[in-house]
């Protein structure tokens, strides 16, 4: 059996908001993949049968943890803890990916906080989604999701109704594109998109006295429009910071030549500054 779905894990008095939000997100982003019980369990179904049969197929585990997470589990309840249930099983289980999500500020918690037979999570790398750069944490989680449960660059969605999107996109490059579509040169695009990052890093004005690189991943329409533009890791040097910021907003205006023998195109570059404000540019591929 493939493990391709992702299950999150939540504590409702802790972020269910924000497991539902992400669960949303991921939908959009990875395809019909995602469980969350909320949603996902119909109304007589079985509580625990459900749970256990989701995380028997899930190849990944999101343990989504806000700034109560923890406290919970030295509090006294009526039943069982499901949190620490559904942690149990992912973790023991070689075949799972368990992924820590920090939410509203909160920080993973170390070992010995945590119940002894769940204390592995403290080992895990956790990913941080801050609120202010949501789109932006939730894109690299979903890429990160997507090659370890090998899911297809596209969502699944996307599949059965292919044929129809890609016939309004050549449809409309043809209507409002004069330039007539031909297949994707991936040197002449990496040229493009490396001239476009280095402009934008100097009219963002890169910050003198502080090194820092991170890498940049574009993905273009057919129409040669950007699709989506983010900061491809959890943490690096300016991301989140207003030259990171102002970085990302102008590379949004790049454009590439119109291809057709692609549904997606994905361009990763590494921007880097140096001490002395200069800023360089490198393909990340």
């Amino acid at each position: 059996m493939r493990r391709d779905r992702v299950f999150i894990s939540y504590r409702r008095a802790d972020s269910a908001g924000h497991a539902g939000r992400l669960r949303d997100d991921l939908t959009r982003l990875l395809g019909a993949t995602v469980f969350m019980d909320v949603a996902d369990i119909a109304p007589g179904d079985d509580f625990e049968h459900v749970i256990d049969t989701e995380l028997t197929t899930c190849g990944a585990v999101l343990a989504v943890i806000g700034p109560r997470w923890l406290d919970a589990f030295g509090a006294p309840r009526d039943g069982k803890d499901y949190v620490r249930l559904e942690l149990r099983q992912a973790l023991g289980h070689a075949g799972v990916t368990v992924v820590p999500v920090l939410v509203q500020g909160a920080a993973l918690p170390s070992a010995p906080e945590l119940p002894p037979d769940i204390a592995s999570l403290a080992r895990h790398q956790a990913v941080a989604i801050r609120d202010d750069r949501w789109a932006d944490d939730v894109a690299y989680l979903a890429r990160q999701l997507r090659v370890a449960l090998k899911l297809s660059p596209l969502p699944r969605w996307f599949v059965p109704a292919g044929v129809t999107i890609i016939a309004l996109i050549a449809l409309a490059a043809w209507l409002f594109m004069p330039v007539t579509p031909s297949a994707f040169d991936r040197g002449r695009a990496y040229a493009i998109a490396v001239d476009a990052a280095r402009k934008a890093g100097v009219a963002c004005g890169a910050p003198k006295g502080t090194n820092g690189e991170c890498p940049v991943l574009m993905e273009f329409q057919p129409t040669g429009r950007i699709q989506n533009v983010y900061y491809d890791a959890g943490y690096c040097d300016f991301k989140g910071t207003p030259f990171g910021n102002c970085l990302l907003k102008r590379l949004e205006s790049v454009r590439l030549p119109p291809f057709d023998n692609v549904p997606v195109a994905q361009l990763e570059v590494s921007v880097r500054i140096e001490a002395n404000g200069t800023v360089s540019v490198a393909i990340a591929e």
